[in-house]
């Protein structure tokens, strides 16, 4: 599978952990006020669920908490409530801290770190992914859908991607876009730390640090075809695969997604 695989600021384990916290704070901030397109993904959380025979999420590459704010809430009005484990490979102590003292028991936490490509066999349930697949180059990604195979999870994959005509337009203003976005939005991040404000207005490496990551990142979003490339590549019998594209609700990004449950 030939790709262009840059890098991210956030991919690297020496990226300060003072910038990857700001930047955590903001891309969740962002995630929690753009829910309303995480509905189209419900019919398919859902299938994955029932097809599983489980009632409980496993996020991975959580960062924050990824969507789950709204889409526990969605999943719930559609008769499908879940318990949801939210796991990192560099979990976010304030971020645990948060949901330990939470009034919603049915998210957890976990301080542990947990490798996406080698989940603990006692994290049961269906395992979600959302904008972080692409984070892997095809080896890792193939070892994450073994790993689900072998273990007989099902997985979910969600990504957003560009949709033409208006796609391509935005990949070139999404750097003036995130910066604006930054500016206008961080008064209203909390904490609000001095740190918080110095990395961003003062010496804004942390705004320009998201806008490499957010133009890699919808680079480096799998195709179905790819995704079905690297299922075709894991034999197995009794498990099932869907792939394919959904909508967000605007007219300028949809959803790739992969689901796979055994059977």
């Amino acid at each position: 599978m030939s790709r262009i695989h840059l890098f991210e600021f956030m991919d690297l384990p020496r990226y300060p952990q003072t910038f990857r916290r700001i930047q955590a704070d903001y891309l969740q901030f962002v995630a929690t006020r753009g829910g309303a397109g995480q509905k189209h993904l419900v019919p398919l959380i859902k299938k994955a669920l029932q097809q599983a025979g489980t009632d409980e999420i496993v996020d991975l590459c959580s960062g924050g908490t990824g969507p789950w704010h709204n889409l526990q809430r969605q999943l719930a009005q559609a008769g499908c409530p879940v318990r949801i484990k939210l796991t990192d490979k560099y979990p976010h102590p304030e971020v645990a801290q948060h949901w330990s003292t939470n009034i919603e028991p049915s998210i957890e936490y976990l301080t542990a770190p947990v490798d996406a490509m080698d989940v603990p066999p006692h994290l049961t349930g269906m395992r979600t992914l959302f904008e972080g697949f692409h984070h892997f180059k095809p080896e890792g990604a193939k070892k994450i859908l073994q790993d689900a195979v072998a273990h007989r999870a099902a997985i979910g994959i969600f990504e957003a991607s560009l949709k033409p005509p208006f796609g391509p337009l935005l990949l070139l203003l999404s750097p003036l876009m995130t910066l604006a976005a930054y500016f206008l939005m961080t008064p209203f991040i909390v904490p609000r730390t001095w740190t918080r404000f110095l990395w961003t207005y003062l010496i804004p490496v942390v705004p320009l640090a998201t806008c490499w990551d957010g133009v890699v990142s919808l680079l480096r979003v799998y195709s179905p075809d790819e995704l079905r490339a690297l299922t075709d590549s894991i034999p197995s019998a009794d498990y099932v695969w869907e792939m394919g594209i959904t909508s967000t609700g605007t007219p300028v990004f949809t959803y790739t997604y992969l689901i796979g449950y055994p059977i």
